[in-house]
């Protein structure tokens, strides 16, 4: 889903837990939700949407790459996501 990022500016929103069962997996599903939930982020009046994953999820991070999210160099907000090593932001 998409929420504003706490302790961060406020144009910018997080997209956070998409998760699928693994049967279905690889029919673009992942690819469709997160464009909806970035619409909706930008229609909510958010300028950038910011995430947070791990490198050993690469189809998610493919995707994001695909979808236009940049690798940024550090954590934004207060996720509390220690685990989480990469971060991407896109301008919406």
């Amino acid at each position: 889903g998409i929420a504003p990022l706490a302790c961060s500016e406020p144009d910018i929103c997080e997209l956070q837990k998409m998760y699928f069962l693994s049967e279905a997996r690889g029919q673009g599903l992942a690819k469709k939700l997160a464009l909806k939930a970035l619409d909706h982020a930008r229609e909510q009046g958010f300028g950038r949407c910011y995430l947070e994953t791990t490198a050993f999820l690469r189809q998610a991070v493919a995707l994001y790459e695909h979808l236009g999210f940049e690798y940024i160099d550090g954590p934004l907000g207060c996720t509390g996501h220690v685990d989480c090593e990469v971060r991407m932001l896109k301008t919406l």
